[in-house]
């Protein structure tokens, strides 16, 4: 097996994307307007954990089964955080009306949440197709959520992330792996304007970043909701993931 030299954690945010290249001692904080820039940046074999839906229902009202243990993962404290994605259709529907189609192939409606991600959630389903299996396969869904939790003992943070003291909980469960980390993030802050990156853009960036190389480094194990991911009509697969570290359990 390839040691990769660093892993990736992709955030979405006002600009286009906010990605985080950690190496273990150091992490490279970059904005990029599309994903295949991203790529280009992110050469194999490193892993790429990112805050967007991969792999898309077309049709019923349960939903996906990533989200539902997501939730339950998270509840009863941040579990509102995991957005019900659109189906395929809706995804690929002017967002004016992307709800009502939505409703036709499920029977549920999109939260304002869900409609303002649609666009992401189509730039990169479409990115995805484009791939073929090896480099879809670095590709992987994770919430920053959820990979707080499991660095918790498996218990989601009271505070939200967006107020001070939120993130710096999830900054201290973050320190352990990354000793840099006080200085990096008040200088990760300033590198761009508010407008294009919020703070908690950064944060979840980061999260993944980390999550992904201790999973890609051995140093955790790759865990997935569910265990056996079911695939989409076009072959992605509809997981979860984070990093398991076992003395955070």
């Amino acid at each position: 097996m390839i040691q990769p030299s660093y892993a990736t954690g992709i955030d979405g945010c006002r600009a286009g994307w906010l990605v985080v290249r950690f190496d273990g001692q150091l992490a490279d904080l970059q904005l990029s307007l599309t994903l295949p820039a991203v790529q280009a940046d992110a050469p194999p074999p490193g892993l790429i954990f990112i805050d967007m839906p991969i792999g898309l229902l077309s049709s019923g009202p349960v939903g996906r089964t990533c989200d539902q243990l997501a939730r339950r993962y998270l509840s009863p404290l941040r579990h509102s955080s995991v957005f019900t994605p659109p189906c395929r259709a809706a995804t690929y529907t002017p967002k004016a009306a992307a709800s009502a189609v939505n409703f036709q192939h499920t029977g549920k409606k999109l939260s304002q949440q869900s409609l303002n991600i649609v666009p992401k959630i189509r730039d990169l389903d479409e990115f995805l197709q484009q791939q073929l299996p090896a480099e879809q396969l670095r590709w992987h869904e994770a919430h920053p959520e959820v990979v707080f939790a499991a660095l918790n003992h498996r218990q989601p943070l009271a505070a939200t992330k967006k107020t001070a003291a939120g993130q710096a909980q999830r900054l201290a469960l973050l320190a352990p792996f990354f000793t840099d980390i006080a200085a990096w993030w008040p200088a990760a802050l300033r590198q761009y304007p508010r407008s294009q990156v919020q703070p908690d853009d950064v944060l979840d960036a980061l999260a993944l970043a980390v999550a992904a190389w201790l999973c890609a480094t051995g140093q955790a194990v790759l865990q997935r909701l569910p265990a056996q991911p079911p695939v989409d009509d076009t072959g992605l697969s509809m997981q979860i993931v984070f990093a398991r570290v076992r003395e955070f359990e």
